[in-house]
């Protein structure tokens, strides 16, 4: 299958989590009404509010709410979901994560991605995040097979470091989702840069389904989802409001791409990427 039509939802959460699946299944009904065969989530779709908040609900996956929705919606609708980030519990009292599931057109757990990289920053006086407060960060890159095209995971923070976008390119990632809550502060001068840096160096497609609105007191998210080609080209971007986009990813266009202009057959993999591992994977 060298086409595949898919979809990003922008999502506007609050701390209602029942209000939050109801809406994104209602946005993913759309996308299905589309065609669409996989489907993105922003990063905390399903939950937005203080800390304390998902501490006090976070389970394992196969307990929590919202997992059960999209397992039953993709089973039912017979698609792929990249369920954006929500967050379960871990080893610590005082931290969940931030996890990225994947579920397969059977409705199962197909991937698992926890955050590698936690954001924390003190951009100005009034405005400091320090996510690793509450959220035990990952150390895995992780890929997945959808269609029969290898995808590659990544959460918002993620994309500022092209280094793991570049594993991911190595393992074979044709498409990479960065389900995100990009803030305004930030996203207004560098998301869409960010997204078509990645896609351009790794000559992959970029999906990044967002947040759009008020995060909490103080943080205003970005939105601007968008579906970006290997050329670097936005294919769709969305408006501000909570909506769905989808395009229609076309493989043989990035495999002609990487044939007339063989970038990743370029990289002198000896002198950066000289670890047994990357060796073997190269």
């Amino acid at each position: 299958m060298n086409n595949i039509k898919i979809a990003a939802v922008q999502m506007s959460p609050t701390g209602d989590r029942e209000g939050n699946i109801k809406t994104a299944l209602e946005l993913m009904e759309k996308a299905v009404g589309k065609g669409a065969q996989i489907i993105g989530l922003p990063e905390d779709f399903s939950y937005v509010g203080e800390s304390e908040g998902k501490l006090a609900f976070a389970t394992d996956p196969d307990k929590d709410p919202a997992v059960k929705a999209l397992r039953k919606f993709a089973k039912e609708n017979k698609v792929a979901i990249i369920g954006g980030s929500i967050p379960f519990k871990t080893t610590s009292k005082n931290k969940v994560s931030n996890t990225c599931l994947v579920i397969d057109t059977k409705g199962k757990i197909a991937a698992r991605y926890d955050k590698m990289h936690l954001f924390d920053v003190a951009l100005d006086k009034d405005y400091t995040h320090k996510e690793s407060e509450h959220i035990n960060g990952g150390n895995k890159v992780v890929t997945v097979n959808l269609f029969g095209h290898t995808v590659g995971l990544s959460i918002c923070y993620d994309v500022r470091f092209p280094e793991l976008y570049r594993a991911l390119a190595l393992r074979g990632t044709k498409i990479i989702f960065v389900p995100s809550a990009f803030t305004l502060y930030t996203g207004k001068d560098h998301w869409e840069t960010l997204l078509r840096a990645r896609a351009i160096e790794n000559q992959c497609y970029i999906v990044a389904p967002a947040q759009y609105g008020l995060y909490k007191p103080g943080i205003q998210t970005y939105g601007r989802t968008m579906i970006v080609d290997p050329w670097g080209q936005v294919l769709a971007v969305c408006q501000d409001k909570e909506d769905v986009i989808v395009s229609e990813i076309d493989m043989d266009y990035l495999e002609d791409l990487r044939r007339r202009m063989p970038c990743l057959e370029h990289i002198h993999k000896k002198t950066f990427f000289s670890s047994k591992k990357y060796k073997k994977e190269s």
